[in-house]
């Protein structure tokens, strides 16, 4: 199973977490696996795009990414992250066996407070 967070600091979203493969299918055959890829990805790239620079993490092998990000203020950013976690619980809402998605709100220094699935 795949686990997903969305990290928000004050209702914003500010960061996100992907780590596990789906074991939908093999490797290299996994659809759900390459929508969640496709999606993380793309939201890297597209507030790199729009903020210079984006904190990541990334390890193949374990299947994880993890993605942080200043100036969520943007309403560019704002735009971009929300469309891709509607994306990424669509996913969830469609797979529910093979991925999880979860809120955590988040304080100045990524200390958690409140999660909500």
């Amino acid at each position: 199973m795949t686990e997903i967070k969305s990290f928000r600091r004050k209702g914003t979203l500010c960061g996100l977490e992907i780590a596990g493969h789906t074991g939908y299918a093999e490797s290299g055959s996994d659809i759900v696996c390459a929508a969640l890829s496709t999606l993380a990805q793309t939201l890297e790239m597209g507030l790199a795009g729009v903020l210079g620079t984006v904190s990541s993490r990334v390890d193949k092998e374990q299947g994880f990414m993890s993605l942080s990000w200043r100036g969520s203020d943007d309403p560019r950013v704002r735009l971009l992250s929300e469309t891709v976690m509607k994306m990424l619980r669509s996913v969830e809402e469609n797979y529910p066996s093979y991925v999880r998605y979860t809120e955590v709100e988040v304080d100045e220094y990524f200390g958690s407070s409140t999660v909500r699935s």
